[in-house]
C-alpha cells in the first residue's frame, strides 16, 4: 500500500489515503481483534480509486463507509463473514459503495435559494440523472451501469474535484483546459472532456434556472478539447491497431471450430472441484454460435428463451430486454436447433450439478453461476460473470497450475489469437459474404434505422418488421452450419449435458 499518512492524533486515530487492498482489510481486522477495551479512536483508510470509500476501524469494529455530498453512511462490515449479515468483501464493498454514492447524491443538499449550481452540484445531479432511466427521442432509455461507472471515475479525477466550489456561471474554457491538462492519460482526458461537455449541455437544456446556464449563456464548452495524444501515445495506439487488424485477418471459421473442439476436450479433462462449470462450458459455444457480446450472453434470462418459436416452427428464440443490450433496444435472435440445444444443455447441466450438491436450487439465468452468492451478498442467484469467459480463454491459452498443484498445459498452441470479440468479426465477415451486410448488422445487434411502423411484441408484424427475424434466421442458419462443419472437421462434436444424478449432500434432497 503506497499511502499518504496524514498527521496522527492519539485520540482521533489516523487518516490514510491509499488504494485499499486485501492486506489492508486483513491488517484492520487483526488490529480490531487486538484493540484494548475503551479504544474509540477512529482509523480511516480513504480509497484513492473511489475517493468517497473509507475502510474505518474503531475499537473492535471494522466498517465500510461512504463519505460524500456532506454526508457519511456506514453500509457494511469488513469482518465477521460467518456472524455478521452486513459482511462485505472488498470487491462487494466497492460495488455497493457506488450505489450508496448515488443514493447520497439523490439526497444531496440543493443550492441555496437565489444561488445557482456549482460544478459540485452539477456533478451530483448529472450522475444521479444518468443512473436512472431517461426519456430520449420519445422513448424510455434504460440506465447503463458501465456508463455511470465511467462518469463517476471521470468526475472523481482530482483536477475536476478541485472545481467543485466554482459556480457554473463563473467557469470558463481556461479553467477546464487546465484541469484536463493535469490528467495524464489521453483516453481519460477524452472521456472527461466528453462527459463534462455532456453534463453542461444537459444543465443548459434541462436545468436552466437551477444551473444559471440560461438561453443567453454562450455554450463555450462546445470548444473544449482533450487535445492530441503525445508521440509515445500515438505510437502505442498505432501498434495496438496493427495487432488488432492482424488478428482479425488471421482468424477464420475453421479456427473457431478447432478451438471449440479443443475446448470440449479440455473441459472433459477437468473433474471434481476443478471442473469447468456448465455456464462457462456452454457459454463459450453460445458466444461463438451467436456472436453475442459476453454481457448479453450471461444476462440471458430463462424466461427470454423459447425452445419453440410459434412464428418459425423448428427454430427457437432468444429475447433480451433493452437494459441488457449495448444499444439499449430490445433484441430477438432466432435459434437454429443446435444453438437452442446449447442453451438448454447449460440449464440441464446446471440443474443436475446443483441438485447433486445442494438439492433443488433453481436459477433465472440460462448461463447460471454455480456460486451460491455473487459479489453482492444479498443476491443468491447469479449468472456467470462476464470476465469468467475471458479468463477461461486465457487459461486455455496459457495453461494453469491449480490450488491442488495440478498442472493443465496450454491447449490453443498453433491457433491464431482468439478473443470473444474477434468471434463477432469472423461471423460478421462470413454473413457479409454469404448472406448480406444487412443481415450481419442485424444478427450482431447493430442499430439500424427504425421502421416507420411499430407493432406489439406479440404480433407477427413485430416479428417480421421490427425484429426482422426472417433475415436473421437465414444468417443464423448459414453461420451455424458452417461452424458445426468446422467443429466436425477438427474431430469435435456439439456439446451435450454430462452431469448425472448422484446422492445429494442435502439429506432430504432439498435446498435451503
Amino acid at each position: 500500500m503506497d499511502a499518504i499518512v496524514e498527521k496522527p492524533d492519539k485520540k482521533k486515530g489516523t487518516q490514510v489515503r491509499a488504494l485499499i487492498g486485501p492486506d489492508d482489510v486483513k491488517s484492520a481486522a487483526a488490529a480490531a481483534k487486538a484493540s484494548p477495551p475503551g479504544d474509540e479512536a477512529i482509523h480511516d483508510i480513504n480509497d484513492t480509486e473511489l475517493p468517497y470509500l473509507t475502510l474505518r476501524r474503531r475499537g473492535k469494529a471494522v466498517r465500510w463507509v461512504v463519505r460524500s455530498h456532506g454526508k457519511t453512511k456506514v453500509f457494511g462490515s469488513a469482518i465477521g463473514i460467518h456472524v455478521d449479515r452486513t459482511y462485505l468483501t472488498l470487491r462487494a464493498a466497492r460495488d455497493r459503495a457506488k450505489r450508496v454514492y448515488v443514493e447520497l447524491a439523490d439526497a444531496g443538499p440543493a443550492a441555496a435559494i437565489g444561488e445557482t449550481w456549482t460544478w459540485g452540484d452539477l456533478d451530483r445531479e448529472y450522475q444521479a440523472m444518468m443512473s436512472k432511466p431517461r426519456y430520449v427521442n420519445r422513448r424510455r432509455k434504460p440506465a447503463s451501469k458501465s456508463t455511470s461507472d465511467d462518469i463517476r471515475l471521470a468526475f472523481a479525477k482530482p483536477s475536476l474535484q478541485a472545481l467543485h466550489p466554482k459556480r457554473l456561471t463563473k467557469l470558463g474554457l481556461k479553467a477546464l483546459e487546465d484541469a484536463l491538462e493535469k490528467i495524464e492519460s489521453f483516453r481519460q482526458r477524452e472521456k472527461c472532456c466528453a462527459y463534462f461537455k455532456a453534463a453542461l449541455t444537459w444543465a443548459a437544456s434541462k436545468k436552466r434556472s437551477a444551473s444559471g446556464l440560461t438561453a443567453d449563456t454562450p455554450r463555450w464548452w462546445n470548444d473544449l478539447s482533450a487535445g492530441d495524444p503525445d508521440e509515445d501515445t500515438m505510437d502505442a495506439m498505432e501498434a495496438r491497431r496493427e495487432i488488432l487488424l492482424l488478428r482479425k485477418s488471421e482468424l477464420e471459421v475453421g479456427h473457431i471450430g478447432e478451438l471449440l473442439a479443443r475446448h470440449e476436450r479440455y473441459c472433459d479433462g477437468r473433474e471434481a472441484e476443478e471442473k469447468i462449470s456448465p455456464g462457462i462450458r456452454f457459454g463459450l459455444w453460445w458466444v461463438c454460435l451467436t456472436a453475442n457480446r459476453r454481457t448479453s450472453t450471461v444476462k440471458l434470462l430463462r424466461k427470454g428463451l423459447k425452445a419453440e418459436d410459434e412464428f418459425n416452427p423448428g427454430m427457437g428464440r432468444a429475447m433480451w430486454p433493452a437494459d441488457t443490450m449495448k444499444a439499449k433496444i430490445p433484441f430477438w435472435l432466432p435459434l437454429p436447433p443446435a444453438v437452442r440445444d446449447v442453451a438448454l444443455g447449460s440449464i440441464a447441466d446446471y440443474t443436475q450439478l446443483v441438485a447433486n450438491g445442494h438439492g433443488s436450487w433453481s436459477s433465472k439465468w440460462v448461463f447460471a453461476s454455480t456460486r451460491r452468492h455473487g459479489r453482492n451478498p444479498d443476491n443468491d442467484d447469479v449468472s456467470v460473470y462476464p470476465n469468467s469467459l475471458n479468463k477461461h480463454i486465457r487459461v486455455m491459452r496459457e495453461g494453469q497450475t491449480t490450488k491442488s498443484k495440478r498442472v493443465y498445459a496450454p491447449v490453443l498452441d498453433g491457433l491464431p489469437y482468439f478473443s470473444l470479440h474477434l468471434a463477432r468479426t469472423v461471423m460478421a465477415n462470413f454473413i457479409d459474404k454469404h448472406v448480406s451486410p444487412r443481415a450481419s448488422s442485424l444478427v450482431l445487434a447493430h442499430t439500424l434505422p427504425q421502421t416507420d411502423k411499430e407493432a406489439s411484441t406479440t404480433t407477427i408484424e413485430h416479428y417480421l418488421t421490427t425484429q426482422r427475424m426472417e433475415i436473421k434466421s437465414e444468417a443464423m442458419m448459414a453461420w451455424t452450419e458452417a461452424l458445426i462443419a468446422a467443429v466436425k472437421a477438427a474431430g469435435g462434436s456439439l456439446p451435450t449435458p454430462k452431469e448425472t444424478p448422484r446422492a445429494s449432500k442435502i439429506r432430504n434432497g432439498k435446498g435451503p
